[in-house]
């Protein structure tokens, strides 16, 4: 997927766009270059340094950009195009091989993040150099925005999404009219990045607008895997050895991304903490007493109610479908109606004007999965599937009255609650 992240001098882009390229392994492509004598750009670089995460890789590439894209493997976060743009301008070519650029950016299988400028959010350039920057920056990014999957505008540190690819005015459908936004390939990608945000499948393809519609449908599909995982292991192990291993693979095939989410929400939401210091603890990368005793105990339960839902009644595939996608579209949900409670972040794309689309598709992925659920899975699901829903919105509640709205991290600890409450009131049941 190739993101390309626009805004003006000390927008926020930046920021945005490195939470974008996220916590996994990333190369960062910095195309400014070692400054030369320059205090004030040798602090903006350091203090871009100072942000990103130690373990990432960095290559210097102030000239060359379509060759950094093509000898990096695995995603790749590059800030900022006007510089390669102004870098270019030196040469004896007096200007950059964009042609290139978008080859190298097809071409890559992992994906890419690009920072540029804005340029009609800038200063006017009084002079001929400044006017052919400005030019030749446009036409980058419009260049760019032709082929990105996904294009966000950051306004003082708020995310506008805007149309990727071609765009109405470049590429008119058969009938001459307008490109609609709601064609299939926007859906596909849309179910391409949810099942790469949900699952460590599809690579790390960032969240956009119309990802969360997805959401319920990746989650109903990673239970029913592992519900047959679990009727397998069921048979093989017995009960106790058989739940486990399903929770343990339920932690592999997410990334224990929402495990994640649910100790970091219990650090920042449980004690007893002003406002404004919750987030920043949601932010910190170790774990706290709330966090581990939330994560332990949530292991804890999960083993103990799938063993005994499998020793009185059998394993069963639709009842972790069901409770996956209520999961998820708990998420979907929150998504919706709650306000995101940061200034940026991985969950921002979830803000996108796409929202009404991908409300259509959960709802129809809720009539079918839920229809299917409640017709064929058995009376646990009758009590499971309410009880899992009332327990993702006590999570929503809670950081609603505590940070003001939601976060990745509360997300995923919505989901994690809602599959637990489920799997507990399934085994009372049986």
């Amino acid at each position: 997927m190739i993101t390309l992240v626009l805004g003006g001098v000390r927008s926020g882009k930046s920021e945005v766009a490195e939470a974008l390229a996220g916590a996994g392994p990333v190369t960062y492509v910095a195309t400014a270059g070692r400054p030369d004598g320059d205090a004030d750009f040798a602090a903006r670089i350091e203090r871009h340094r100072r942000r990103r995460p130690g373990h990432w890789a960095t290559v210097e590439e102030p000239h060359d950009l379509p060759g950094a894209l093509a000898r990096t493997d695995g995603t790749v976060l590059v800030d900022a195009l006007g510089m390669w743009v102004a870098n270019a301008m030196g040469t004896p070519a007096g200007g950059p091989d964009v042609d290139a650029l978008i080859t190298a950016l097809r071409d890559r299988h992992a994906d890419v993040v690009i920072v540029s400028e804005e340029v009609g959010l800038g200063v006017h350039p009084p002079t001929a150099a400044g006017r052919r920057f400005a030019d030749l920056l446009g036409e980058v990014n419009r260049r760019v925005a032709e082929v990105a999957d996904r294009c966000l505008l950051v306004v003082a540190g708020r995310v506008i999404e805007l149309p990727a690819g071609a765009g109405p005015l470049a590429a008119p459908d058969e009938a001459g009219g307008p490109v609609d936004p709601d064609r299939p390939r926007d859906a596909a990608s849309g179910l391409r990045s949810a099942v790469g945000f949900l699952t460590i499948f599809g690579g790390s393809a960032p969240p956009s607008g119309a990802t969360y519609g997805w959401l319920p449908v990746v989650g109903a599909a990673l239970g029913l895997l592992l519900g047959l995982l679990w009727a397998a292991a069921d048979e093989l192990f017995g009960p106790l050895a058989g739940a486990a291993l399903v929770v343990a693979a339920d932690l592999v095939l997410t990334g224990a991304l929402h495990f994640d989410g649910l100790v970091d929400s219990a650090d920042g939401l449980l004690p007893h903490l002003p406002p404004e210091r919750r987030l920043a603890v949601m932010a910190e990368p170790g774990v706290g007493a709330f966090g581990v005793a939330a994560g332990a105990v949530s292991l804890i339960l999960r083993t103990a109610a799938l063993a005994t839902i499998a020793a009185e009644g059998g394993a069963n595939p639709l009842l972790l479908a069901a409770l996956w996608w209520v999961g998820r579209a708990s998420m979907a949900a929150a998504a919706a109606v709650l306000p995101y409670a940061r200034r940026t972040g991985l969950a921002t794309a979830f803000l996108a004007s796409s929202a009404g689309r991908a409300a259509r598709i959960a709802s129809a992925a809720a009539i079918v999965v839920v229809a299917a659920a409640l017709g064929a899975v058995s009376a646990p699901s009758l009590v499971a599937i309410p009880v899992a829903a009332a327990g993702a919105a006590g999570v929503h509640v809670l950081a609603r009255r505590r940070i003001g709205g939601y976060t990745g991290d509360t997300l995923g600890a919505g989901g994690v609650l809602a599959e637990t409450a489920g799997l507990l009131a399934g085994a009372v049941v049986a």
